[in-house]
């Protein structure tokens, strides 16, 4: 439809007076001849009205209930010579749209709000207010779980509405769950809430960012008991097997620093070095010549290790394996045949298939266990095990660590600027 046949239409209606619409079957017989008349090129609409009642009314005729014209009300805005006109033409068609079943249905305003995006004259406080009313609607429709003492309650529609939600930008997320807290808090405990979290039916990301967002708000920080449920959150989160392939990179990195310091490392630097807490200058990687592992000053592509994890089948705990191409991807590992042995064993060695391992925060650092029995601690530094220039790593038995913090305990470097071999 061109401009000009949009002004015959809005003048036709000025002249009933604005207040005497045409029925539903002659706006549609009227519309269909509009549609009919070929476009006018380059002409321009001057029309001004201070009259937004009876804007709203000739918008209404143009759609008369069918949303798929909403282009033609674009087009009218768009060719408005005024900046006035222009606003008076979105606004009416904001508070038309509004009359609508659509404004119910978070989703459909989001797709209203995405096509407004396209048109470059539409005012930013207009695009605001349709951006809130979204997030205030998604909001207000989620909140339903955290209203209810049960942990085992479907919400079919919730579930559906996130799943959604998944391809939308993180800051359309961030901004409902922001609502949302601000809304369920209002009514309900912040223990509650983050109990309710717990049983959140929603995506690892989006619920690793509630849980997020939730741990940095000021209500928590005064509450130890909901703080520790989120973080127990958290902790499941990340024991189910995709959390580490779902979550993208940043929110993992937010919530790996939530683990303890000794070991966050172990999950987000690409490399790291294993160096013994009681000397800077001994890591641990294969003794020159031989498969066993000794301690040494590091050297770039020796000392570099690659992480992996996974989560025990047995004890749900996350176990780290660690190799380095250098040694020829032999993995750091423990000699099972004369593990646990009485006293110390140098059985500590590089192996071919890959070498489940605990690693537990302890006092200035950590301590590094064999998981599948968890009796043998590794250990290094010890001159007794020495034989020349080979400083062999070892183990003792795992009950006597405190024995001999001193050479069982370990710092976890960064070392992903080194050099790959």
């Amino acid at each position: 439809m061109s401009s000009k046949v949009i002004v015959l239409l809005l003048i036709v209606l000025s002249f009933r007076g604005g207040d005497t619409l045409l029925s539903g079957v002659e706006n549609r017989k009227h519309i269909a001849r509009l549609n009919d008349q070929d476009p006018l090129v380059g002409e321009c609409i001057s029309l001004t009205t201070d009259d937004n009642h009876s804007l709203q009314k000739i918008i209404r005729a143009i759609v008369n209930g069918e949303w798929h014209r909403v282009q033609l009300v674009l087009q009218l805005a768009s060719e408005s010579c005024t900046a006035e006109m222009r606003r008076g033409v979105y606004e009416a068609l904001w508070i038309e749209w509004q009359q609508d079943k659509h404004i119910y249905n978070p989703l459909k305003i989001l797709d209203f709000y995405k096509q407004l995006e396209n048109e470059s004259n539409v005012p930013k406080t207009l695009m605001e207010k349709i951006y809130q009313a979204f997030i205030a609607r998604f909001a207000q429709l989620l909140s339903a779980p955290f209203h209810t003492d049960s942990r085992t309650s479907d919400f079919p529609q919730v579930t559906k509405l996130l799943s959604q939600l998944k391809e939308s930008p993180q800051k359309y997320t961030r901004d409902i769950f922001e609502t949302l807290f601000d809304d369920v808090l209002s009514l309900e405990s912040s223990l509650s809430v983050a109990q309710r979290l717990g049983n959140f039916n929603a995506s690892l990301e989006q619920l690793a960012m509630a849980n997020l967002q939730f741990l940095n708000r000021s209500e928590i920080l005064v509450n130890p008991s909901a703080h520790a449920v989120l973080l127990d959150n958290v902790c499941q989160l990340m024991k189910q097997p995709n959390f580490h392939h779902e979550v993208e990179r940043f929110l993992l990195h937010e919530v790996y620093k939530l683990l303890p310091s000794k070991i966050y490392l172990l999950f987000i630097a690409q490399k790291v070095c294993l160096r013994k807490a009681d000397n800077d200058k001994e890591y641990i990687y294969e003794c020159s010549g031989s498969s066993n592992m000794c301690t040494n000053q590091r050297y770039e592509e020796q000392a570099s290790l690659t992480v992996q994890h996974q989560i025990s089948d047995v004890d749900n705990k996350t176990q780290f394996a660690f190799y380095n191409r250098y040694w020829n991807n032999h993995y750091l590992g423990i000699e099972d045949s004369i593990r646990g042995q009485p006293g110390v064993t140098k059985n500590v060695g590089g192996r071919v298939e890959i070498y489940w391992l605990n690693v537990v925060p302890v006092e200035k650092g950590v301590a590094i266990y064999d998981a599948a029995t968890s009796s043998s601690v590794i250990c290094g530094g010890d001159p007794a095990q020495w034989n020349q220039y080979y400083h062999y790593a070892y183990t003792r038995r795992a009950e006597d660590f405190d024995e001999h913090r001193k050479d069982c305990t370990w710092i976890i470097e960064d070392c992903s600027t080194l050099i790959e071999y």
